[in-house]
């Protein structure tokens, strides 16, 4: 072989050589830059899933609240009924317990 032959040869194998470290460079970045992406979507994800379970939770209990107030209403509308039997009663309650201690 030529000495010409042996440096083409020889030439072509160090860009072979380079080609390869080059795309293994290239191929290490891209799999770097894909994984802190991954990792940002992935924080991006928990993110968005603590801030929607933060506003179904505040939704939860301002439902909670609104109910707490029709059950407080109603039991103090059921108290005044209450009441007004209970006062409407008293008087027949009073004739009778008068009844009995005037009547013995």
């Amino acid at each position: 072989m030529s000495l010409e032959a042996i440096t083409k040869i020889r030439s072509v194998e160090e860009g072979m050589d380079q080609a390869k470290a080059d795309a293994k460079a290239r191929a290490q970045k891209l799999a770097a830059e894909a994984e802190r992406e991954g990792r940002a979507l992935l924080q991006k994800g928990r993110e968005e899933s603590a801030k929607s379970a933060a506003a179904e939770m505040k939704k939860a209990e301002e439902e909670a609240a609104k109910r707490r107030e029709e059950i407080l209403r109603q039991a103090e509308k059921d108290c005044e009924a209450l009441k007004k039997q209970a006062g409407s009663r008293m008087d027949k309650a009073a004739q009778a317990i008068l009844g009995r201690v005037v009547g013995n």
